[in-house]
């Protein structure tokens, strides 16, 4: 962009871009909310938005997306259970399941919620998990809380110090975000043949 489109675009402008941005990532992964956030380190060094409401913008966007998908998961677990039919779903949903989910996410839950926050794949699944697994609200909230500050500061850092060449950092940003969504699969599918069938052997025969 060249500095005269910048001058008439008011700053209130990416203000809300990045909210809506930041607000649509969490609900919608292939929206590219990482890039705009790069991008808004850029705008930081231009002087087009202040530190602080980038900060409470990124903060709260993030915060009220994750909080809806997580009362999304809540509720979802609780349809299915009223409605559901299939009896594959059934067995899925069963109580013995969701037991074992419960179980494995009051364990693993706090660290996976923050390392999902590093991957925008992954973050929307957790978020719509910890509800259905009904993970305590307070603690949900402070470990993205933690994680989205943590990763937005490299984003933002990296738009920043990198200036009109701020789109260099977004091939790296893809690139690893693909890697970890990779490898958070392959764990999810082995999390998932455990609680469904390993976990079935140790019941005892009748």
């Amino acid at each position: 962009m060249n500095s005269e489109l910048f001058n008439s675009i008011p700053p209130q402008f990416y203000e809300i871009f990045l909210f809506v941005s930041v607000f649509i990532e969490n609900i919608f992964p292939p929206y590219p909310g990482d890039s705009v956030v790069v991008f808004s380190g850029y705008l930081l060094q231009l002087g087009k938005i202040s530190l602080v409401p980038l900060i409470l913008i990124i903060l709260i966007g993030n915060l009220a997306s994750a909080a809806l998908m997580y009362f999304f998961g809540h509720e979802v677990i609780k349809f299915f259970l009223t409605h559901i039919k299939s009896d594959t779903l059934k067995e899925i949903f069963s109580d013995d399941h969701m037991h074992r989910t419960h179980d494995w996410f009051n364990r693993y839950g706090l660290f996976t919620v923050i390392f999902s926050r590093f991957s925008a794949g992954i973050r929307f699944f957790v978020a719509i998990v910890a509800g259905m697994v009904e993970m305590h609200f307070v603690l949900f909230i402070g470990a993205f809380t933690i994680a989205t500050i943590l990763w937005n500061v490299l984003l933002v850092s990296g738009g920043y110090y990198l200036g009109n060449n701020w789109e260099e950092l977004l091939s790296y940003v893809q690139l690893y975000s693909g890697f970890v969504a990779l490898a958070v699969a392959l764990v999810a599918v082995a999390v998932v043949v455990y609680i469904t069938h390993y976990s079935d052997l140790k019941k005892p025969k009748k």
